[in-house]
Parts: C-alpha cells; sequence; structure tokens
C-alpha cells in the first residue's frame, strides 16, 4: 500500500512538474512597456490627432474600472465631430488581473451595445456592436472603431509585442 501511495505521488510530482514547464516559456510574452504599446498604436491610427485620452474619472464611471484594477491605462475618445470612435489599452499585474481587466472590458462594450439607441447616428452602430477585445501577455486592447481602424490598431497592438 505505501508503495502504490509513493508511485502515485511521484506520478503526480511529475506531472505537475511538467505542467509547470511547459507553462514556462511557450505562454509567457516580454513586456515591451507601456508607452511603446500606445506609441505604436498612436503612430498607425491616422485619427489619433483627433482623439484625446481620458482620465481616470471616465475609466470609473464608464468602464466602472477603480485605479487599483489595473496598473497603466490609456482610453482614446473621439474629440471632433459626431463619431462614437475609442480605443483603449490597459495593463494589469499580472495574469489574474489582465483577465479581469477583459472581462470588466467586455462587460462595458456590451453596455455600449444594450444602451445604444437605433435612432441616435445609425451610421456609428456597427462600430460599437462590432468591437473587439484582444490581449496579449497582461495588456488588454479594446476597440470601437471602423472595420480598417479596428485593424490597424489590433496590428500596432501585436506588433509591439514582437522582436
Amino acid at each position: 500500500m505505501k508503495k502504490m501511495n509513493r508511485m502515485v505521488s511521484a506520478i503526480l510530482l511529475g506531472a505537475m512538474c511538467l505542467v509547470l514547464l511547459s507553462a514556462c516559456g511557450g505562454t509567457q510574452v516580454k513586456d515591451p512597456g507601456f508607452d511603446k504599446v500606445v506609441a505604436n498604436i498612436d503612430a498607425a491610427l491616422e485619427k489619433s490627432a483627433s482623439m484625446i485620452a481620458v482620465d481616470e474619472d471616465y475609466i470609473a464611471g464608464s468602464l466602472r474600472m477603480e485605479s487599483d484594477d489595473y496598473t497603466d491605462f490609456c482610453v482614446k475618445i473621439n474629440a471632433y465631430g459626431a463619431n462614437v470612435d475609442e480605443y483603449g489599452v490597459f495593463r494589469g499585474k499580472d495574469e489574474a488581473q489582465c483577465k479581469e481587466l477583459q472581462a470588466a472590458v467586455e462587460a462595458y462594450l456590451q453596455l455600449r451595445i444594450d444602451s445604444w439607441m437605433d435612432a441616435y447616428m445609425p451610421e456609428e452602430k456597427p462600430k460599437v456592436t462590432s468591437a473587439e477585445v484582444v490581449t496579449k501577455g497582461n495588456y488588454v486592447c479594446y476597440t470601437i472603431l471602423s472595420e480598417a481602424d479596428r485593424a490597424t490598431v489590433e496590428k500596432a497592438f501585436e506588433d509591439s509585442f514582437a522582436g
């Protein structure tokens, strides 16, 4: 019986080691630095000059997140004209916080869809219904943009982690 318990313990220990070793290298992402990620997106998105960064009050009110829910953020919204263009990047302190950020952003995007009034700027609704969230490492990026601008932001976001 003791021999069987030792064998089971050894197998379980070996399996745990394999899981831990396989998780290390394959899923880790080098952090390029928050400022670089935002700068890459702004450089790629032609309309970034017409967008303004919002403060923590906007994040708390609209996205329902407090400053201890993330380590860094940059959310930009349209400052001129009548459109709903918006994108945001958040960095969490670890994988667990990143998952919480992703859930919070997805809830925010669902709220935007649920509260949309069809009579108000119907040409802008596809941006809201097609909004996307992408993650990389401890970063979460969301876009409420045209299809072309969304693709530009997502590519710049992904490219930030290359190399």
